[in-house]
């Protein structure tokens, strides 16, 4: 096995399959740079099935985060109070979670391919993921301080603990596999054994955000009171399955190498 083939996201050593961009000019392929070859560094549809599960999860994000923000912001803003900034910070969260993870479905072919699609993956969770879901989990905790409300009376508010918790675990195990060439873990071939089971995790923790988001919609008690049922139906009985489904297509479980 190459290390080109072994290696997940780190550079690859081998020259002769990433043309420099001298030697794709002179090969008439134009030099590799400018929007149109960073287009085809991130196409995420190499197959028929990439591109109906891509589909799958795009067209479920568009019935989840407009409905989700729809139930929100039409309803009385001044009586949620800081519970407003909860349900569209989370779905913003779960959003970019979703957008981060798909430019690494299927794994990238070669090391150019991978650089690009995992600086689009790194800014997505780092810059936009993280920080919502901490900004929603502060107004959560903060609304209920003001109320004197009891915290963790509900699955969705366990499941959510646990969902939060689990991110950033999660968040800083990928990072030590790639950052500082592994040396967290003792070396690069140590972080490649850590960062198949970082993947299999991350699967784990999106299909238990989707859960916790689906209880959130459907059997909160704001979501009920707020009625509008057919499109929460649509929105979390239609749109979340949509992504989960998507998601499992597109992932590569023989990519991981557990055997």
């Amino acid at each position: 096995m190459s290390r080109e083939e072994s290696s997940p996201l780190l550079p690859s050593s081998n020259r002769e399959v990433e043309p420099s961009p001298d030697r794709a000019t002179s090969a008439g392929q134009g030099p590799a740079h400018g929007p149109v070859e960073f287009v085809k560094q991130l196409d995420m549809v190499p197959t028929p099935r990439d591109k109906l599960a891509l589909g799958l999860v795009y067209g479920g994000i568009v019935l989840f985060l407009p409905l989700t923000w729809y139930l929100v912001f039409s309803g009385n803003l001044k009586a949620m109070g800081w519970f407003a900034v909860h349900p569209p910070m989370q779905s913003l969260a779960i959003t970019a979670f979703l957008l981060g993870i798909t430019p690494l479905q299927p794994p990238p072919p070669n090391s150019v391919t991978r650089s690009s699609r995992f600086k689009s993956h790194q800014n997505l969770i780092l810059l936009l993921a993280l920080p919502a879901l901490s900004i929603g989990s502060a107004a959560m905790i903060y609304n209920k301080y003001l109320h004197s409300a009891k915290h963790f009376t509900t699955w969705h508010s366990w499941f959510g603990l646990a969902v939060v918790g689990w991110t950033l675990v999660q968040a800083m195990i990928g990072a030590s596999t790639v950052w500082w060439g592994g040396k967290v873990f003792g070396g690069e071939e140590n972080a490649k054994r850590v960062y198949k089971y970082h993947r299999l995790s991350g699967y784990t923790l999106v299909t238990l955000s989707l859960i916790t988001a689906n209880l959130a919609g459907i059997y909160s008690d704001w979501a009920q009171g707020r009625g509008l049922h057919a499109l929460r139906v649509i929105a979390f009985w239609i749109g979340l399955p949509m992504i989960w489904v998507g998601l499992t297509i597109r992932a590569r479980p023989s990519k991981m190498k557990f055997v």
